[in-house]
């Protein structure tokens, strides 16, 4: 826990006591940050205490610190505060910490601007159509961007979605799928247009370079659906998943290591030896790099 007592934190946000909430906010800690494989991104909203203060214990790959849904509009404010306040007490993370801020056309720029002196790695951007639409951002911040993926003219045009400071994409398939006027009923595991859909998006966020993070199954009590989930989208060369829950966490973070002890065995022995024959697979140097490409 960050806090050992949050009673007054909660006062705070109950009350929106903006003024008392600035002053709780200690200079940041400049630690360096961990860049993560991105296997499990937790999403925590900035108007609740309870979860915000467990992050430190968390074995998520990659934390959301949530400003925009799922954060009531008359809270956005001081759970922007808030957000700050845990940032700015939480010694030595060992995770990735990552803003999703509100759309730019709203409060989304204000709040790049606000957290910018803060120890994260990165803004989640939302609601973006072209990347002229975030021209903008590469000069308010020095920080990674991480693009959430859930209109039409982005998805399409996924391939041409590029700058060095994009980072990783999120596959929003909710606001997806309602822009595309499609049920989320397709959210089938035997429908072959949500397999194509998922590919699609894994092939041209790979192609760029970009980390492809899944979907967000929002079943979060029918477990053996979020593991079918993780290994159909892991095996269409999607990296991780965004959760709602610590068990999903777990979950992710076992799925998309699987590989990675036969992965080290691979490519140390390859290294060592050269080209050699494992479990019937013959291993030479496109081999290799597949599997030394799993390992980072």
């Amino acid at each position: 826990m960050i806090f050992e007592n949050t009673k007054e934190l909660e006062e705070i946000i109950k009350n929106n006591d903006i003024k008392k909430a600035l002053k709780l906010i200690k200079n940041p800690h400049k630690t360096k940050l961990p860049i993560t494989k991105k296997r499990s991104a937790l999403m925590v909203s900035g108007h609740n205490i309870k979860h915000l203060n467990k992050i430190d214990e968390i074995e998520a790959d990659t934390i959301i610190l949530n400003l925009e849904d799922g954060v009531p509009k008359e809270k956005k404010e001081i759970a922007k505060i808030i957000i700050g306040i845990f940032l700015s007490h939480y010694k030595n993370p060992n995770k990735e910490l990552v803003i999703r801020i509100n759309p730019l056309e709203t409060s989304g720029k204000e709040e790049i601007k606000f957290f910018e002196k803060f120890n994260i790695n990165a803004f989640r951007i939302p609601k973006v159509n072209s990347i002229e639409d975030i021209d903008d951002v590469f000069f308010l911040t020095d920080k990674d961007l991480h693009i959430s993926i859930e209109t039409k003219e982005v998805f399409i045009n996924l391939q041409n979605f590029t700058h060095p400071k994009i980072k990783a994409f999120y596959l929003g398939i909710y606001d997806l799928l309602n822009e595309l006027n499609i049920s989320h009923s397709i959210i089938n595991e035997q429908n072959p247009f949500i397999h194509n859909l998922l590919s699609h998006f894994s092939l041209y966020s790979n192609y760029n370079n970009i980390t492809p993070i899944g979907f967000v199954y929002q079943q979060y009590k029918d477990i053996e659906g979020f593991k079918n989930w993780c290994l159909i989208q892991k095996n269409t060369g999607i990296k991780g998943v965004g959760c709602i829950t610590p068990a999903q966490v777990e979950i992710a973070n076992k799925i998309f290591d699987e590989d990675l002890e036969f992965a080290k065995t691979i490519v140390e022995r390859f290294e060592k030896e050269g080209p050699f024959t494992i479990d019937g697979l013959y291993v030479d140097e496109p081999i290799y790099k597949n599997y030394l490409l799993l390992l980072h």
